[in-house]
Parts: C-alpha cells; sequence; structure tokens
C-alpha cells in the first residue's frame, strides 16, 4: 500500500466520492466546503460519473449568462439574453442525465440562489464548491437551500502528516486541533502536549475529539 494511501483524509475522500455518487444519481444536490488549499478543485475532478454528463459552470456569471451557458454546454443553441431567463430555467428543469459543478460558489451572484434552488428542486443535482462561508451565507439567507444540500468538509492534507507521529490520538481529534492551531504549528504542539496530559490524568487510553473539544472550551488563549 503506498503511504498516501494510508491517509486518513484520502480516506474520507473516497467516502466523500461515494456519497456524492450516491446523492447525485439520485438527484439531489452537494456542498462541498473547505478552507484554501483544501483541495476542493481537484476533488471535484474526480467525481465523473459514468451516467451523468457533468456541466461545469463559472461562478462569475450572473442569471442570465449562467442559466445559457449551462445550455450551452449541453449542446442548445443560446445566446445569454437577460429576457429569456425563465425559458431557460424551465427548460434546464425539464432535462435530465447530467449534474452540474460549480467551484467557487462563494463568488456566486446572490440574485442566483433562488435560480439554483428551483433546478434542485427539479432533480437536477448541483454539486457546489466554496469557502465555509457559502454555508455561513446560506444559513443567514437561505436555509431552505442548504437544508437541500449535504455538505461535505474538505481539511487539508497536511493533517495526515501529523496522524503518523500522533498515533495516540483520534484523527478527527488531530482536525480539530490543526483548525484550532490555524497553521501555528508551536500552537498545534502546545495543544497536543496539553491534551496528553488530561488524557493522562483522566487515564484514557488515547486523545478522542470530545477530550480535545472540551479542554480547548477551558482554555480560551488557544
Amino acid at each position: 500500500m503506498k503511504r498516501k494511501e494510508s491517509f486518513i483524509n484520502d480516506k474520507r475522500r473516497v467516502s466523500y466520492l461515494a456519497s456524492v455518487y450516491n446523492r447525485i444519481t439520485r438527484g439531489k444536490s452537494v456542498l462541498i466546503e473547505g478552507g484554501y488549499g483544501a483541495g476542493k478543485t481537484r476533488f471535484l475532478h474526480l467525481i465523473q460519473p459514468k451516467k451523468l454528463q457533468s456541466v461545469w459552470v463559472e461562478s462569475l456569471f450572473n442569471v442570465h449568462e449562467t442559466l445559457a451557458s449551462i445550455l450551452h454546454e449541453l449542446n442548445y443553441e443560446t445566446n445569454a439574453n437577460y429576457k429569456r431567463t425563465p425559458s431557460y430555467l424551465k427548460t434546464i428543469c425539464g432535462l435530465s442525465d447530467f449534474f452540474i459543478i460549480i467551484d467557487e460558489a462563494n463568488d456566486l451572484d446572490h440574485r442566483l440562489w433562488p435560480f439554483l434552488k428551483r433546478i434542485i428542486d427539479a432533480q437536477v443535482p448541483i454539486v457546489l464548491a466554496g469557502l465555509p462561508k457559502v454555508r455561513t451565507f446560506l444559513t443567514s439567507e437561505h436555509p431552505d437551500i442548504l437544508s437541500r444540500l449535504k455538505t461535505l468538509v474538505l481539511y487539508p492534507i497536511e493533517v495526515e502528516e501529523f496522524i503518523l507521529e500522533y498515533k495516540d490520538f483520534e484523527s478527527e481529534a488531530i482536525e480539530q486541533i490543526y483548525a484550532t492551531a490555524k497553521g501555528d504549528m508551536r500552537k498545534f504542539d502546545e495543544i497536543c502536549t496539553d491534551c496528553r496530559q488530561k488524557a493522562k490524568e483522566l487515564a484514557f487510553s488515547f486523545v478522542d475529539v470530545n477530550l480535545v473539544l472540551s479542554l480547548i472550551s477551558e482554555q480560551p488563549h488557544y
């Protein structure tokens, strides 16, 4: 087995890919969330179902340009015209055997979201990828859309380099510590040391994510 295949996040990505396939083949949609460098775009390129055509959409387009581009990718003769927006939407919602991919969803025109909701409700699958602020925005402005999406969170591959070194930590615990340290490895080591001491005091054989969360809540300086 290659070293990278033992990485928990690679296993996570395999699991996520299966989850995406399960969703889109049933006409359901997905939100891939991750910070900068988490590998969102690379993950999107892994999505290649045999029975569904992928349609990539530029996140910087306005509403009628986005809808026209979807139809263009499906070999429809379309010219982006805002007056034809309703007909574009109706045509897209009536089609099948394809799914839509939107990378950098954090750049989407906010006016586009209600149109995406109609498409999702027509069981045309959409796979969105973006920064955590996408989910924050949807939670605040469009919770109805967020409820229609399965959210999958990607972590940077770098986290895996620590998994092998910190074998007495649950993988989710390492990910939580990494997120809390925000890339500061001195802080990362400090939290890990404190967690190990806490586990020793509690007679725990390993550090789980609940112990980490408890310690972080007790130590706001982290």
